[in-house]
């Protein structure tokens, strides 16, 4: 998939704050939902951490199958 023009990023990030404020999930489920490429998705979280910075990506925590 070819890279998102700027416009198209800002909308879908502002969709996701939406949905993310609304309840919907967190952040990285959200922003996944779109199923962009991952240059896409990386671009999409780095203007929602722009407009947004009290919003944190969380990471995945590596669960012990011992």
């Amino acid at each position: 998939m070819a890279v998102l023009a700027d416009y198209k990023i800002r909308v879908i990030a502002r969709a996701c704050v939406t949905r993310y404020e609304r309840g919907e999930g967190d952040i990285s489920t959200i922003v996944k939902s779109y199923s962009m490429d991952e240059e896409n998705e990386n671009l999409v979280f780095a203007y929602i951490f722009v407009i947004r910075p009290d919003i944190e990506q969380k990471e995945e925590q590596p669960t012990n199958a011992e």
